[in-house]
């Protein structure tokens, strides 16, 4: 009989609540909350500066182009900035469910989770990662109307859509959102080193938003990825972009991995393949299967299959060997459908009055967090190590109520803050976060 999985909502260990209610005192207090320390009620002790100093401070040297395409040196993260950071990455999802992601990543090591998170953080703010999001391909649109004509990076943008190089389609056995990367498509002198960086991250960012905790076991937490490399030569080689993958999904998103399947790697690629393998963790590497066409060969590392073994054939295109017959096609943005963006005064006057109640959202979350954790840490006894089970409480229901009102909000505001994406155009992403994997593209 297989085990229980643990470790996600819905599926706590009293350990793991506890180490989850250890980790929001942190974060609250990192952003300006005043919580003593009380040894009385088991509460951690305060190490906010310590952990500000060590992870919050912007890189002395940073004065290059980021990801978004600005330059200049980065501000101080604040208690302000570090919580809009943080409600901003926490997006659509129950932020329970993203701060677990850390800790599971780091073993339940609350200290090394709140690094890795508040490295992230930090990362996301030098890249204006929120601004790449916001942006989507409306920049060219901005800069038209300046008189300042399109930047590179837009152009290179809209290139790696219409190359059709990767996209979201179907899902696979275990309920995973499937993505796709045709390698053949990609040429590495076509766009520069930054260009790909900022499609790598839109693509990421999209398929954050998704990903849906679909039960207790985590399902739906996870992405299925699939590196085609059907006509794959060394001419489409670019170890850039597979170094930055790989810091990406290991240190900066990490639990977002399901599994990894490269498929019909060719000959040349058993070379590539034992100069990357090492720069890999071996968490992301246990990940990674090998797939073929006709089930047989491939490399000594993985036992090869077919991808009907891991994705039903209604899901996947019949290039992959599936009886999909969808094929993808870039549709670009059409006139108006960021109209809410616009910033004429009833826009203005919606987008504040939602921003205001999701401001209210999360000060109520907060709150209710603070309560669930103080009293979760109290019964169970963390500081001595005597964490002891119990049920759903009236707390736990509070909390998921307002996460479930915050991801209400969430999808209320977006288009008022954050430009259209090819996911919304094709049907794969709806206005209220629904998801449909077998979009038909735009009617």
């Amino acid at each position: 009989m297989a085990s229980k999985v643990t470790g996600h909502l819905g599926s706590l260990t009293p350990f793991e609540t506890a180490k989850l209610q250890e980790t929001w005192i942190h974060l609250l207090r990192l952003c300006g909350q005043d919580i003593p320390d009380s040894s009385s009620h088991h509460l951690p002790p305060d190490h906010t500066a310590s952990h500000r100093q060590d992870h919050l401070q912007p890189q002395p040297n940073l004065h290059r182009p980021n990801a978004a395409g600005n330059s200049g040196a980065v501000s101080p993260i604040t208690p302000t900035i570090f919580r809009e950071l943080l409600w901003n990455f926490f997006q659509a999802e129950h932020p329970d469910v993203m701060v677990l992601r850390f800790l599971r990543a780091r073993k339940w090591d609350v200290d090394d989770a709140l690094g890795m998170l508040l490295s992230t953080l930090k990362w996301r703010h030098e890249q204006g990662l929120d601004e790449i999001v916001a942006r989507g391909e409306l920049l060219s649109r901005q800069h038209y109307s300046a008189g300042t004509g399109e930047s590179q990076l837009d152009k290179n943008l809209v290139a790696q859509y219409q190359s059709g190089k990767a996209f979201i389609r179907g899902a696979d056995k275990s309920g995973r959102p499937v993505f796709v990367v045709r390698v053949r498509l990609h040429h590495p002198d076509a766009q520069s080193p930054e260009s790909m960086e900022r499609f790598v991250l839109h693509n990421i960012e999209t398929m954050r938003s998704i990903l849906r905790s679909q039960h207790s076991s985590g399902a739906g937490e996870k992405a299925c990825l699939i590196f085609d490399l059907t006509g794959f030569g060394l001419k489409n080689m670019d170890f850039h972009v597979v170094k930055f993958l790989v810091l990406a999904f290991e240190a900066r998103y990490p639990e977002y991995l399901g599994v990894v399947l490269v498929h019909n790697a060719p000959w040349v690629f058993w070379g590539i393949w034992r100069v990357v393998k090492p720069w890999l963790d071996p968490v992301i590497a246990a990940k990674i299967q090998f797939t073929t066409s006709n089930g047989n060969g491939g490399g000594k590392d993985k036992t090869s299959g077919r991808l009907t073994e891991h994705i039903d054939p209604k899901n996947l295109e019949k290039s992959l060997g599936g009886t999909d017959d969808w094929v993808y096609k870039y549709h670009p943005p059409a006139d108006g459908e960021n109209h809410r963006m616009d910033n004429n005064e009833s826009n203005r006057q919606i987008r504040e009055r939602l921003k205001a109640e999701r401001e209210d959202l999360v000060r109520c979350f907060e709150g209710a967090t603070i309560e669930w954790a103080a009293k979760g840490l109290n019964n169970q006894g963390l500081m001595n190590g005597n964490a002891a089970g119990h049920g759903i409480t009236e707390d736990d229901k509070e909390r998921l109520q307002l996460a479930k009102k915050l991801q209400q909000s969430f999808w209320a505001l977006d288009p008022y803050v954050r430009a259209r994406n090819p996911c919304h155009r094709s049907g794969l992403l709806g206005p209220n976060g629904e998801v449909a994997m077998d979009y038909k593209g735009p009617s």
